[in-house]
């Protein structure tokens, strides 16, 4: 049993709205529920087979996300 086994793990929506947070109003990621993130590292890093640019993050309760980074102008 490891300490994170009794927490809920983070939605999408959370997700979401501490970027949002961080990147538009400068919040801090300690003050967000990214604050257990335990790493992150590129598509390419990671050897994710995408043709888009991106970031996989892995939360310290073993949670992943993937987020694609795509130009749209």
């Amino acid at each position: 049993m490891n300490e994170y086994e009794d927490y809920e793990k983070i939605s999408e929506e959370q997700v979401e709205s501490a970027l949002i947070g961080i990147l538009r109003y400068g919040e801090s990621v300690d003050d967000t529920e990214l604050e257990g993130v335990e790493n992150a590292v590129s598509f390419q890093e990671d050897g994710v087979l995408s043709y888009n640019r991106g970031v996989v993050i892995r939360m310290a309760d073993g949670t992943e996300f993937q987020i694609t980074i795509v130009r749209s102008r």
